[in-house]
């Protein structure tokens, strides 16, 4: 604190002697520079008492309510007090998230802040300052750069914490119609949702653009502030080649898909470049692998190509600069009716959640991995994108597949196959969500088939199988095991059939280093039916019964139950129940019985 109030106090040592000196027969004078000189001193010491409180607030949180107080803090909480980006606080003690504080919202701020966020979070105390807090000052560009948007578009897509605030504002400004913003709010990721409002708004103009950069500065000043004093070398265009600048508009999802592209082709008989030299590359090496590769030139051709498949919105963004890709042939053969289905399996990204499929002839084509099938001829790429479940409910539909993003690198397909799980004539309701860049349109299947929706298309998005909310007939399910050896637990995950099974695995392996066994998992399920499960040998199972409600959600895979075993038991057998009615006078005389819809003996593996 001594340090901090030096300078006033120099200042009123000052103010004394130049006082003493030039107003000895003036004592009013005096008198107004004492109090000045008094005040100074007072606010200086209420500052720091504030700065004080605030640090020693957070420093006596616990670590795991330290990291829910940084979350609350990236929250729009209080009114114009807009929140910290997330990417401040990142792995910040407790003083690191104090001088962020203070830097935002200065001292009274920063405690009206902390009081907010420890009452949402239900810390049950509040902190009192004295005074009511200024708004947090800001210092933004005058005029923005035309070209903000573009030029940071990779920050806004990873950073924006906002974008609904942002939609509100365009749509005021009739920038965005009812349908463009469908097409944003369909998706449950919050990155999803930034890359489609950030190319929409490229998509729609200069006008658009100006109100995107003020709508942000209300929501969300502190990242704009942050990205107008950011340091941007410029760069001379004859410096920076076409293809690293599109290198340099990819988030780092684009730019991992596209190394995954390119370290899987080969050129004139030589071996691929390896996956592990891109793997962790950044942009400027990689654009330096492709051109030892495959030459200077042809190496920018051929990136060029994959790149405006994958970013459609870099023709737009570069336009002028004759960035043109390939256009995919348009090949439609004439398949007979018995023409035989090609089972293929597809290369699956590291992540399980990326396949890629090529087919070299014209056919129909089985992506064992997803049950999706393809009819046409060429090299596709297709990825689940989490469904937004709330704006699905608000249309009166949930959904009855997960949502794919297809990108045709070459070729052309013509038809699509999406899996269903419905067992009755419910099938009939299925309809298809297709998702541009514009809109959200519902199109009702040109043929639904024990298995599949099929539909034809002209061209590649987005496609999710939907049905009615209200739908509950039983379905084609599946009974999935994990076996968590440190535990010696079985977690049992009743899904959908048509779920996406490498993601489900990758997530739990992840989420818990649980192990995915190996089973038949097909069973018919019926939507919020109480199901109970039973093991033999087994400690206990939690919880005694459960609802099967993962089928109106396919992007969480929540475990159903978890059946406890002792260390040394190497066989065990599950049985999966529920209880059911034959007729409704027996059930009013005898009540209902218990049948049993599934069972698997599972071999455990020792540890």
């Amino acid at each position: 604190m001594g340090n901090v109030l030096k300078p006033v106090q120099d200042l009123s040592q000052a103010l004394k002697r130049r006082a003493s000196v030039q107003s000895r027969s003036e004592p009013v004078v005096q008198d107004v520079v004492q109090d000045v000189v008094q005040g100074a001193v007072q606010g200086a010491v209420e500052e720091v008492a504030q700065e004080d409180l605030l640090q020693a607030e957070l420093t006596k949180l616990q670590q795991v309510d330290l990291w829910r107080v940084q979350w609350g803090l990236s929250q729009n909480l209080l009114p114009d007090f807009p929140p910290v980006p997330p990417h401040w606080l990142r792995s910040a003690d407790a003083t690191s998230t104090a001088k962020t504080m203070l830097k935002c919202y200065h001292e009274q701020g920063a405690l009206a802040m902390l009081n907010a966020v420890l009452t949402m979070i239900g810390l049950g105390h509040r902190i009192n300052y004295t005074a009511e807090p200024p708004r947090p000052r800001l210092i933004l560009a005058p005029k923005p750069d035309p070209d903000f948007v573009q030029t940071w578009r990779r920050k806004l897509i990873s950073r924006m914490q906002q974008p609904d605030i942002v939609l509100d504002r365009l749509q005021d400004a009739g920038i965005l119609k009812t349908a463009n913003r469908e097409a944003i709010n369909i998706f449950a990721a919050r990155k999803e949702k930034n890359r489609a409002l950030v190319d929409l708004v490229l998509r729609k103009g200069d006008e658009a653009q100006q109100v995107f950069y003020k709508a942000l500065s209300q929501s969300e000043p502190f990242l704009l502030q942050e990205l107008e004093g950011s340091p941007i070398r410029i760069k001379n265009p004859s410096e920076m080649s076409d293809l690293a600048e599109m290198l340099e508009f990819l988030v780092s999802e684009e730019l991992r898909c596209f190394q995954w592209l390119v370290s899987h082709m080969s050129d004139d008989g030589c071996s691929p470049i390896g996956g592990e030299q891109l793997q962790h590359a950044d942009r400027p090496t990689t654009q330096r692998l492709l051109g030892e590769y495959f030459g200077s030139e042809q190496g920018e051709t051929v990136a060029k190509n994959i790149l405006l498949k994958i970013v459609p919105m870099l023709s737009v963004c570069l336009r002028g600069k004759a960035v043109t890709s390939q256009s995919s042939s348009d090949i439609r053969s004439d398949l007979s009716e018995d023409t035989s289905v090609v089972e293929i399996t597809p290369e699956v990204f590291k992540d399980g959640n990326m396949f890629r499929l090529r087919c070299f002839q014209p056919g129909i084509f089985h992506c064992r991995e997803t049950g999706l099938l393809f009819v046409g001829v060429g090299d596709v790429v297709y990825q689940v994108i989490p469904w937004d479940v709330d704006f699905l409910c608000s249309k009166g539909l949930r959904p009855a597949g997960p949502l794919f993003r297809f990108t045709v690198i070459t070729g052309s397909f013509h038809q699509l196959y999406l899996p269903h799980c419905q067992l009755t004539s419910d099938a009939l309701k299925l309809s298809v969500a297709h998702v541009t860049g514009d809109s959200v349109d519902f199109i009702t299947p040109g043929q639904v088939t024990e298995h599949h929706v099929i539909i034809d298309v002209s061209g590649f998005s987005c496609f999710g199988l939907v049905t009615p909310v209200a739908s509950n007939s039983p379905i084609s399910g599946l009974v999935l095991i994990f076996s968590q050896l440190s535990t010696c637990s079985l977690f049992i995950l009743l899904l959908q059939r048509n779920v996406n099974l490498p993601q489900v695995i990758k997530d739990w392996k992840q989420r818990s280093g649980a192990e995915y066994v190996e089973t038949i998992p097909d069973c018919e399920l019926i939507p919020n039916q109480m199901y109970k499960m039973s093991a033999e040998p087994s400690t206990f199972i939690q919880p005694e019964s459960s609802k099967f409600v993962n089928f109106s959600d396919y992007n969480n895979f929540l475990a159903s139950f978890q059946v406890q075993l002792a260390a040394d038991v190497r066989r065990v057998e599950l049985q999966l129940m529920t209880s059911v009615t034959p007729l409704p006078l027996i059930g009013w005389l005898f009540g209902s019985i218990e049948s049993v819809v599934w069972r698997q003996v599972v071999q455990m593996k020792g540890q």
